[in-house]
């Protein structure tokens, strides 16, 4: 009989350990049609970060689901479909040794935890469990996608866990200063969070060129202390420091330093102060500088003996979440020889001179090679140096800009050679400048900076242009493979201010065609205005390429009053979309008088021309347009 019980007995604690086991391998289930309730758990004693966290979330899974996601401390009682921020009473992970901005996600029974180290950490692991379990995307600041269906689950087994690649991320486009965006991208530099809240690393002084600008201004010192300024064929001039005189050093350190009082934050992750030359090639070339620059092989010798000098004042002031940044940009680009950076200095790289359609590693790009070696030798005498890069063309912003094959590549390499941060300088202008995939290619980089090396670039792609523009994406990623295709030969690269003769060297007559139908395609599959409009924003980019190398419509082999209207036509259409520049170039304003409109040329779309001859042929042009649209208008 005993035997008979002890079989029983072991045979039911078998049974119990199978499901046990079997409940433990099991999906977590948290709503299945909406009935269930699922509980945010947070510390008892919370931090305001990890409350903000817990609001985030539940307010999206609202959103999302339609249902209230209760936020409870850790000691109250719940029924299971448990969602734990932070350090509760749940936490699997320890965070103590993590990098900072880290964080992990993790299924047990019952419930899964998110954790995450320094400001940013849990934030991004409650972005990245909407992402991977919600299909929770941020696409551009107006278009947001999530999953239509009312379940979510998370397989059993779960474990997410993600270190940052890159300390510092910022990209450029109209949706990088949304704070959604910003937060659901991972990006920490373009919009300002407090710590509370997420935390940024802020710079507290101007981002780039401050030097006579913000320090040791020419405004303010020229006039009675040129002997502070560059020597310049025997004179001095504003443009830029004598940065070997120990008065204008002085000057900095007290600038520097009363800025930190001001402004120093002593909970945030890092924050930087620039100390940058400004945008000319001006250097001193003083006894004593010209000696140091020679000693050390490049100009930046100078420079960096100034900026160690203020950064030792910095760590002397005890400011040690405080770095001090400069550029390695142009004439200062090649990595000084006698001279390192201390270990609160950023080195900021300046990409300007490369070739932005072939990757940086391509051995017959001979820009590129030069970039990498620069690269090379400051991640090797630098521990924090960041990447200024160029994802824009500045001349003529309305041409294709065909770099997505080298975007993911690039980011790799900026990686494995030390790079800390990315700022991806693209389209800063859109308000008055916005065509083409901007926004795109913004998206595809801000994934990127999290993980260089994921294998969905592809259909990170292909998602973005669904959701965008709708059914017809698929069209525009046909175009954009063809342009990608025909952006650069061995001979012929891409820059960022590249004419529009030199751009898509490659392409053949029956590819224009073929993109022709493309867009064609993309506008008919549009299912909303939205998306029509996104298309036929984007569009702008092909139909500005092709009347600038006079192609297909804009061909006048097509008769005078044609040529005309087709021009008049692109430039109404460009100006409905609230454009009114061209490029940068400081800033290239779009010319809004008649001659410009009817008979274009690459060089008359932007106003510089205005007052000087060409003004004084628009009553002539509009005499000429006036009398074809007489004759001709209502056949077109």
């Amino acid at each position: 009989m005993k035997k008979i019980i002890s079989f029983v007995l072991a045979f039911v604690i078998c049974m119990l350990s199978c499901s046990a086991a079997f409940a433990e391998k099991a999906d977590i289930s948290f709503i299945d049609s909406g009935t269930e309730e699922i509980y945010v758990v947070i510390p008892e004693k919370a931090t305001e970060l990890e409350k903000h966290s817990a609001s985030l979330l539940s307010e999206r899974l609202n959103k999302i689901y339609g249902i209230e996601a209760r936020i409870v401390p850790d000691t109250a009682k719940t029924s299971g479909n448990i969602i734990s921020l932070g350090k509760t009473v749940y936490a699997k992970t320890d965070f103590g040794e993590k990098k900072n901005g880290s964080y992990a996600i993790k299924a047990f029974s019952g419930g899964i935890t998110i954790e995450g180290s320094g400001n940013r950490g849990l934030i991004d692991g409650v972005f990245r469990f909407l992402s991977e379990f919600c299909d929770y995307e941020v696409y551009t600041k107006d278009v947001i996608g999530f999953t239509d269906t009312k379940k979510l689950s998370v397989p059993a087994g779960t474990f997410i866990e993600s270190s940052p690649y890159f300390e510092y991320r910022k990209v450029d486009t109209a949706s990088s200063y949304d704070a959604e965006y910003a937060r659901a991208n991972s990006l920490n530099s373009n919009v300002y969070f407090s710590n509370d809240n997420g935390g940024i690393i802020e710079y507290l002084t101007s981002f780039g060129h401050s030097l006579t600008n913000q320090f040791c201004k020419r405004d303010e010192y020229f006039g009675e202390h040129p002997e502070y300024f560059a020597l310049r064929d025997g004179k001095r001039i504003s443009d830029q420091l004598c940065l070997t005189n120990p008065e204008v050093l002085e000057i900095v350190k007290k600038e520097i330093l009363d800025i930190l009082k001001e402004r120093h934050d002593p909970t945030a992750d890092l924050q930087i102060v620039s100390l940058t030359q400004d945008d000319n090639q001006n250097y001193c070339t003083c006894e004593k500088c010209a000696a140091l620059d020679e000693k050390n092989g490049s100009h930046a010798g100078t420079m960096l003996t100034f900026v160690n000098a203020v950064a030792d004042a910095v760590k002397e002031a005890g400011y040690d979440n405080v770095a001090v940044d400069t550029f390695a940009y142009q004439y200062t680009r090649a990595c000084p020889t006698q001279i390192v950076p201390r270990d609160n200095v950023i080195i900021r790289l300046c990409s300007i001179e490369c070739c932005f359609g072939h990757p940086i590693d391509d051995p017959d790009c001979k820009e590129n090679i030069e970039f990498l070696k620069d690269l090379s030798n400051w991640s090797k005498a630098c521990s924090r140096v960041y990447i200024w890069d160029y994802v824009n063309n500045y001349s003529e912003t309305f041409l294709p800009f065909a770099n997505f094959q080298v975007l993911q590549r690039n980011m790799q390499i900026f990686y494995e050679n030390g790079a800390k941060g990315v700022y991806e300088e693209g389209n800063y202008y859109m308000h008055i400048c916005n065509g083409e995939f901007y926004e795109l290619r913004s998206f595809l980089l801000s994934k990127l900076m999290q993980n260089p090396y994921r294998e969905d670039y592809e259909e990170l792609m292909i998602d973005y242009l669904l959701n965008v523009y709708g059914p017809g994406g698929t069209y525009l990623k046909d175009f954009i493979d063809l342009i990608t295709k025909r952006s650069v030969t061995k001979q012929k690269h891409l820059h960022i201010r590249q004419q529009p003769g030199e751009c898509l060297p490659g392409i053949t007559p029956s590819e224009i065609r073929a993109a022709d139908k493309m867009w064609e395609n993309a506008k008919n599959a549009a299912l909303t205005e939205q998306q029509l409009k996104e298309v036929e924003r984007s569009e702008l980019c092909w139909q500005y390429w092709k009347c600038c190398r006079m192609k297909m419509e804009y061909s006048p082999f097509r008769g005078i009053y044609h040529y005309m209207n087709e021009h008049k036509k692109l430039y109404e259409k460009i100006v409905d979309f609230g454009n009114i520049a061209v490029g940068e170039g400081g800033i290239k304003y779009l010319r809004p008088n008649t001659f410009s409109i009817y008979f274009l040329s690459p060089t008359k779309w932007e106003s510089k021309y205005d007052g000087k001859f060409w003004h004084k042929l628009d009553p002539i042009a509009d005499k000429i347009y006036d009398f074809l649209d007489g004759i001709f208008g209502e056949k077109n």
